[in-house]
């Protein structure tokens, strides 16, 4: 736990230091991890990892300064108060800095959902549950092995105070697993994964996401490839997620105000098909980055970013808030030793009326179901461009006619999410990123 009187004395210090007339800000967090790894059929690699710091801002005459430390005795807190008051003076004056004023509705604690069976479980025992989901893949003959299991436990706390006579704390817990299988049929090699990343223990249901690894790499079995040419294309929850994840650094309002957004300038424009809602949400129930209050102290929210096509709002921090005359939507990110900076919270495509085979049913004159990327990480974020390999089907009269691999897709995020169509029901999330399939209308594809 969070020392909160340590964090409370240095707070105090640092106010009678620089007088009641500078702003003050404290903020600590504390992380503990473990991770185990196993891979064919051995104990790869097992780590518990513990980090704690706390951040000091100093906002005196307009100049803000920051400085950190993870020891806590007496000196390096004294050092850490003088760090940011010196930092403080070698800068300009910003009329856009500021601190939090405490809400005027208490934060919604629900959401802070933490739960109490982190660590208690002995390593042997989850070593005993990943060995046992390995041998239910490997139960299927077509599975060659078990490329890698991976399964994490965190628990995060943090706490923040300032000089406005604001005070919060929040813990949380976040649990995933995930598992990798080699399916092979003669020479052919498929490699297939799942995953699944939740704040509750026991919402990670560890056979459903073993099975679908297992169907995931087994279905590819039998590839072809496709000729060249434009296709209507559904990509799949996974891989819609994948491309939602290039665009959600555009709408932090960061990225706006330094012009390196897909973003900029388009404000209640059209920037993408008027079949698509895209939401990020705070307070979403259960949501891995669900919190009631974001890291500067501002509660957490639901802002519609997308409505209808059309680019709705920004997302911020209090800095860039200020900067645009607006409010914080409650979006700062930040560690101990880092700044703000507004990111999305849980970012969601909202679902359509579509179900899965319907979508399918569109690609009546044959299409293809993308359900895998590879070298997404490729993808510029700032121009929008991709240009990746993906897997999938090639679907005929909405019925799979044979797997497809070793193509490529390419072209620009924002043409791509003006080409949906329709919009499937099935919402799923990734970790904080969700979306329901998705028709796409016309897609290049690089085939043979």
């Amino acid at each position: 736990m969070i020392n909160k009187n340590f964090f409370r004395d240095i707070f105090s210090k640092a106010q009678k230091t620089v007088g009641l007339s500078a702003g003050v800000e404290i903020f600590a967090d504390k992380t503990a991890d473990t991770t185990i790894v196993w891979s064919d059929k051995k104990f790869e690699d097992f780590y518990i990892s513990e980090s704690q710091g706390v951040g000091i801002k100093i906002i005196k005459d307009g100049k803000a300064g920051s400085a950190y430390t993870n020891n806590f005795n007496e000196q390096a807190t004294d050092a850490l108060i003088s760090s940011a008051l010196k930092n403080s003076e070698f800068l300009q004056q910003d009329k856009y800095v500021s601190l939090a004023f405490p809400s005027k509705t208490p934060p919604r604690c629900e959401l802070d959902i933490c739960d109490n069976s982190f660590g208690k479980e002995p390593l042997d025992k989850k070593i005993a549950l990943i060995k046992k989901m390995e041998s239910i893949a490997l139960a299927n003959n077509k599975i060659k092995n078990v490329i890698r299991v991976v399964y994490s436990e965190s628990l995060g706390e943090t706490h923040i105070m300032n000089s406005n006579g604001l005070e919060l704390s929040t813990r949380g817990t976040v649990f995933s697993y995930g598992i990798s299988c080699v399916a092979s049929a003669g020479e052919e090699i498929q490699v297939g994964g799942e995953s699944k990343v939740t704040r509750i223990l026991e919402e990670v249901d560890f056979e459903t996401v073993t099975d679908e690894a297992v169907k995931n790499s087994v279905d590819l079995l039998g590839a072809k490839k496709i000729k060249t040419g434009n296709y209507s294309v559904v990509f799949n929850q996974n891989v819609a997620c994948e491309f939602l994840a290039i665009l959600d650094s555009s709408f932090s309002a960061y990225s706006v105000q330094k012009n390196v957004s897909l973003l900029s300038e388009k404000l209640n424009k059209k920037v993408c098909s008027d079949k698509l809602d895209i939401i990020d949400d705070g307070t979403l129930a259960g949501g891995v980055a669900t919190s009631s209050f974001d890291d500067e102290g501002i509660p957490t929210q639901k802002t519609v970013l997308i409505e209808k096509g059309m680019l709705k709002n920004y997302l911020y921090d209090l800095y860039t808030a200020n900067k645009d005359n607006v409010k914080s939507t409650g979006n700062s990110s930040r560690s101990y030793s880092g700044i703000s900076r507004p990111a999305p919270t849980n970012i969601y495509i909202q679902k359509g009326n579509f179900s899965f085979n319907e979508l399918l049913l569109h690609l009546a004159g044959g299409g293809l179901l993308i359900t895998e990327t590879m070298g997404m990480h490729n993808a510029d974020a700032v121009s929008g461009e991709f240009s990746v390999g993906v897997n999938g089907f090639f679907i005929e009269n909405g019925i799979k006619k044979f797997p497809v691999h070793g193509i490529t897709i390419a072209g620009n995020i924002l043409d791509l999410f003006g080409s949906v169509v329709c919009v499937g029901n099935d919402l799923k999330f990734y970790g904080s990123v969700g979306s329901p399939s998705l028709l796409i209308n016309r897609l290049s594809v690089a085939g043979e």
